[in-house]
Formats: C-alpha cells, structure tokens, sequence
C-alpha cells in the first residue's frame, strides 16, 4: 500500500484534502497531516510517503523549501508532489517546475481538474511498482524490469544476478545511448515493435506515448535513429525521435535518458524537425515568465464575448510570445489549461454542458507529438467550441442577446438590477457581459440604468406634481440623495430648478 502526506497550515484545508478522495479505497495510507513544513519533512524521514500534497505558503518551512529538502534526502527517493495552492501564489509556478514537480493545483479545486491530476499520479505510481516482487520474477525477466528505473534514476540496489548480466554486457559493449521515442499509444508500439527494435538494443516502455531503445555506442546510433524514425513514419506513426548523450556504463544510463529528453524539446518549437541529437542541438534557456496572464485573459474576453477574429489574433500573438521567449514546456502546457479551466467555469455558472469538452482537449493535448504548432490548433479547436456552445445558448432567447438585454432593461429599469442578475437571467457571465454592453452601446449597464430613470423623471417633473421624493422612488431609486446626486450629474442642475424651469 502506497503512502500520502498532507501538508497545509489550515486544519479546515488540511480535511478537505483528506475528503478529495477515497484514499484507503485507491490503495493510500494516510501516513500524516501535518501543519507546517518542518514536522512535514520528519515525517517524510521517517514513513517515506509516495505522494505528498502540499500548500505553499507555511511557517517554519513553506512548501517548495520542503520539496528542495526531500530531494536532498536521497538520490533514489523521490516522492510525487502535488501543490495546492491561491491564485495570488501563481508565480510560485516557475520554482515548483524547477524542482521537477508537475502537478500545480490552484485553489479552490474544481473536481475534474483533480480528478485528471489523481489519474495521471495513480499512472506514475502504477509504472514504479514494475520493479516490485522481484522474487517471483526470472532473471532474464528482472533484468527487462530493471532498465526502466535505471533510466529514470530510481534503483537503489541490483539483484547480485542482474549486476553480472549488466558488467557482462558493458564489457561487450562500447558505451550506450538512448534513442527516446515519443508519440507511440499501446497499439501502435505492439504492432511495431516487431520491426523497430534493432538487432541488440534493448526496447523500454517507459510510460503512454513515451519508449526508448538502449543501444550500443558502437552502432552508428543515429543512422539507426534515422531507420527507426523513416520506419515509423512509413508505417502511418507520428513520432518524434531524440538521441541522448553517450554513456560508458548501463548504471549511467538516466544521464543519457536526461540529455534525450532535453534534446526533445526542439520538437516543441521546431516541430519542423523529426530527428534531434543531442550532441549536435543548440541548448535552449527556458524562460518562466508569467507576464502573458494579462493577454490570457484578454483572449478569454474575446471569447466570451464570442469575436472570434479578435480571439484568434490573441492566441497567435501568445503562442508567438512562448515561441520568441521560450517558455518553458511544462510552463506553456500550465498556461493553457488555464484558459480551459477558466473557460469551463464560465461554461458552468451559465449551465452549458461543459464536462465533455475537457477530455476532448487533453487528448488533443497528451497524444501525439508534442509542439507548439499543434498545442495552438488544439487550444483554437477547444476555443472554438466553447463559442459554439455559448452562441447556441445565447440564441435559443430571441435575438441578439444583447438586444434582449436591452428590451429587459427598458422594461424593468425602475425595478432593482444587477449585473450579475442579469447576466444569470441571459446566460452570460457577468465581467463579460459589462465589457460586451460597454463595447456595444458605449457606456457600462449600471450607467444606461441611471440614464433610463433620470429621463423618465424629467418627465414625471414636468408632467406631474408629485413630489420629488414620490418621483425618485417611483423610478427606482431607493435612496433620495443618491436620485439626487445622479440628476445633477446628468442635468447640471437639480430637479427643484429643473421643474421651475420647464414649467415657466
């Protein structure tokens, strides 16, 4: 049974994440709840937990100093970690990912957004129990088992018989390289790997959409690398393939998966290339920078208020923005679920069907090669969509909404209003439902409000004598001084002279 570690200052906090899930029924001890970073950090010691989930900020020790300190516990001990954190602490993002980690949740939680995370934590877990029972295993079949932790830096020790089999095989061998392999699903990899393995390279499964053949230095890799890749391709498989750095021993082989990996990130934004070798690539530096946040959410205006021109124009102007600075992969794939998130919130306060939408763009988004050409047609497919639905929504009231919100407007003004009534009434979010009205008839709602009421009261002064308190609730003001204060600002002058004035 796994181990899991909650760490939050908030005991309110701290037993709503031991209410996400079913812990002990998906195979989890609770091995602790702790309050702050340093009794966290104990506990890490002593009960060696494989998930820990934690909050940022923490006296003692916060949250990302915990995780720096875990990982110098121990080369082979690496815990999941999953952050919880507010919105305000959103640029703590770029030192999490730093630290590796890859789960970064912003409070409050939304359930498909966790359940997706548990999903992708429970695959992870799932892969590192592989080298477990090595008991009931042969040889030959540990020996398989054993490539896969060695890549990724994990083993803490070999079978005395799997350590021969490894210092025979250095012996033979020249050194060894990795070729990663990415964009593979199960059935495509069963019916390939009968042709491409190479003769005496080893083939790893290492995790969905991700192999990679060990092969010895003394093949000329990338030639076979190029076979591979041309092989694939032939076949009706879209891949994407990066060659590590050459290592002397099988022990050192992580070093070359790490250099494969680093290699494949010129698929991201060249996607151009089929074929990356580490040797002969150009490093690239990776900026973290959030600064876009503010086009994001011009992106998701234009959305909402369904001008699709101007929405493409924002997405191309962000991913040419990830392009130019380099924005950092995971950093970009964080940025874009933000917008799908955000956007499915405005989904779910105006009642459309929305849950379907969310697998749809993290196929799109885990499947296949990986680049910033494809990541932006996926996120304009998503985007897309999400404007169908809010058109359809917004057409099945009569006419334009905006008409519609107009007519109800006119004729309910003296009664009191709200933005955020009226966009509930017509299935629009409130903040972009202010700028739509504002860029439609060139002032805000509340104002057009105020507008309707001191017209209808210049009219009751002059054709009426009722008293001016009788007129101004009348036209929906519930306080006198503030019908007041709006006829002055709209009249220059007040309604006693107003009236004199008009009678004469």
């Amino acid at each position: 049974m796994c181990k899991v570690l909650f760490v939050d200052d908030e005991p309110i906090a701290l037993e709503g994440i031991r209410m996400l899930a079913d812990w002990e029924g998906l195979g989890f001890e609770v091995c602790g709840m702790c309050s702050d970073g340093e009794e966290a950090l104990r506990l890490i010691i002593n009960c060696r937990p494989s998930l820990v989930i934690t909050d940022i900020r923490m006296s003692v020790i916060d949250g990302l100093e915990l995780i720096r300190q875990t990982q110098l516990l121990s080369e082979t001990y690496r815990p999941i970690f999953i952050i919880m954190s507010g919105y305000g602490d959103f640029k703590y993002a770029q030192s999490a990912l730093r630290y590796g980690v890859r789960h970064y949740l912003l409070k409050p939680i939304m359930d498909d957004e966790w359940e997706i995370t548990l999903g992708e934590v429970m695959e992870e877990l799932a892969s590192r129990q592989q080298v477990i029972n090595r008991q009931e295993m042969t040889s030959g079949q540990l020996f398989s088992m054993m490539i896969a932790p060695i890549l990724r830096g994990e083993l803490e020790g070999l079978d005395e018989s799997i350590s021969k089999q490894i210092g025979e095989l250095d012996q033979e061998a020249k050194g060894w390289r990795c070729i990663l392999i990415e964009g593979m699903n199960e059935e495509e990899l069963a019916s390939c790997s009968s042709y491409i393995v190479p003769p005496k390279a080893m083939l790893v499964d290492l995790m969905p959409g991700q192999i990679c053949l060990v092969v010895d230095c003394a093949e000329d890799v990338r030639e076979l690398a190029g076979k591979v890749y041309n092989g694939l391709r032939q076949h009706g498989v879209a891949i994407c393939v990066s060659i590590g750095p050459p290592v002397r021993f099988l022990r050192d082989l992580n070093v070359s998966y790490s250099g494969a990996l680093e290699a494949s990130v010129h698929h991201f934004f060249y996607d151009s290339e089929g074929l990356v070798d580490y040797e002969t690539a150009d490093r690239l530096e990776f900026s973290y920078n959030l600064g876009m946040m503010a086009t994001l959410e011009e992106l998701l205006g234009a959305a909402e208020r369904l001008q699709e021109q101007e929405a493409a124009s924002i997405l191309k102007q962000v991913f040419a923005l990830f392009q130019n600075d380099k924005i950092a992969p995971e950093m970009v794939r964080m940025l874009c679920v933000h917008v799908v998130l955000k956007s499915m919130d405005v989904l779910r306060e105006l009642e459309v069907a929305s849950m379907d939408m969310w697998p749809m763009f993290r196929n799109l988004l885990q499947t296949g090669p990986k680049s910033l050409t494809t990541l932006e047609q996926s996120v304009w497919s998503y985007l897309a969509e999400y404007m169908r639905r809010l058109r359809e929504r917004r057409e099945s009231s009569s006419g334009h909404p905006l008409y519609g919100i107009e007519r109800y407007i006119q004729e309910n003004y003296k009664s009191p209003l709200t933005i955020k009534e009226i966009g509930k009434r017509f299935y629009m979010n409130p903040v972009y439902l202010g700028h739509a009205f504002v860029k439609k008839y060139g002032v805000g709602i509340i104002e057009y409000i105020h507008d309707l009421r001191i017209n209808e009261a210049k009219n009751m002064l002059t054709e009426s004598a009722a008293t001016i308190r009788s007129i101004a609730e009348g036209v929906g003001y519930v306080h006198y001084h503030h019908f007041l204060r709006e006829f002055e600002k709209r009249v220059q002058e007040k309604p006693v002279e107003y009236r004199e004035k008009n009678a004469e």
